[in-house]
């Protein structure tokens, strides 16, 4: 058989146990209007599923409009499967996609115009939610801008272009993402030893190496977010899982065996208990409270983990 040419882009899907929802994600993905301008094939990489996602990818292969493979990462866990999909990948561009992010038909044309047109390394777009059903009552319409980028998935840099060159935060979350091949093989693959938090930090990582990372708020996705992620105890729990992770990333100093944090993260918490304890003082509503004190329960996150291997310990253990 004679191989395909390689691919302008690499779409990089891992999934895990989501067979049921994975041929609506291919449906959108066959659906893609490239304009003729480039290229590109799907990478599936099953994750230690345990229900038939495999054969479900397999099914479609003989009739997809683009090349399509399907991968097995047995080690469970999101940056071993992106890894994989890595060393496998044939096209000059990554594309990261979750198997919960719905695209439309013009989605990765936005990416790949974006790159050409900014000479672009790295390529991010919104991701806005899809609730499964309706918001529950407390959630006010001021508090729902800030839970989209609090534990569900989405990212939402405003209407225009943004550009890391001038000094803007382009922040992505992983399910809409592109990164030069190039870049990727230098920087390296994603850490296998985060639970969680990989895309942030692969972010911090380019950020550090100088990539020219750009915004496109044209390519437009969405996540679907179900019920279970808005309750109070879900916030909760995420939030303080995200001060676990950044707490994660400090590197340890020798004056942290006195102050066990950098001074600057002394001042953030607090910042955040001092705005917690207005909150509650000025009897704001039911949202600004609640919002309060998941910044704060953040902070707590991050000391907690720090404390458990103060003084000092190097480890991510």
């Amino acid at each position: 058989m004679t191989p395909h040419p390689a691919p302008d882009a690499s779409v990089i899907l891992p999934t895990r146990d989501r067979a049921a929802g994975l041929t609506g994600v291919l449906d959108r993905l066959a659906a893609q209007q490239t304009g003729g301008r480039f290229t590109f094939e799907v990478l599936v990489v099953d994750n230690a599923s345990t229900d038939d996602t495999r054969a479900v990818a397999e099914a479609r292969q003989a009739g997809f409009p683009v090349p399509l493979r399907c991968l097995v990462e047995p080690r469970p866990g999101k940056s071993w499967a992106l890894n994989t999909g890595i060393q496998q990948a044939r096209g000059a561009w990554l594309v990261f996609l979750d198997d919960d992010i719905i695209t439309p038909p013009g989605w990765l044309a936005a990416l790949w115009r974006c790159a050409a047109e900014e000479q672009a390394d790295a390529v991010t777009g919104r991701v806005v939610p899809q609730w499964d059903g309706p918001l529950p009552a407390w959630l006010a319409d001021a508090g729902s801008h800030h839970v989209n980028q609090m534990g569900v998935g989405c990212i939402d840099h405003g209407p225009s272009r943004r550009r890391t060159a001038e000094g803007h935060d382009c922040r992505w979350v992983g399910g809409n993402l592109a990164i030069r091949r190039e870049q990727v093989l230098a920087i390296g693959g994603f850490n296998t030893d985060l639970a969680r938090g990989q895309d942030s930090d692969y972010y911090s990582r380019c950020v550090e190496r100088g990539l020219r990372i750009v915004y496109e708020p044209a390519a437009t996705a969405s996540h679907r977010v179900g019920a279970e992620r808005l309750t109070p105890g879900a916030l909760r729990r995420w939030r303080h899982r995200q001060g676990h992770f950044e707490a994660m990333l400090l590197p340890w100093k020798s004056s942290h065996v006195l102050t066990v944090m950098p001074l600057w993260r002394w001042r953030t918490t607090l910042m955040a208990l001092a705005a917690w304890v207005a909150a509650v003082a000025r009897r704001g509503s039911r949202w600004e409270r609640f919002y309060a004190e998941l910044k704060l329960r953040e902070q707590l996150g991050a000391w907690a983990y720090r404390l458990s291997r103060w003084p000092g310990r190097r480890t991510h253990g």
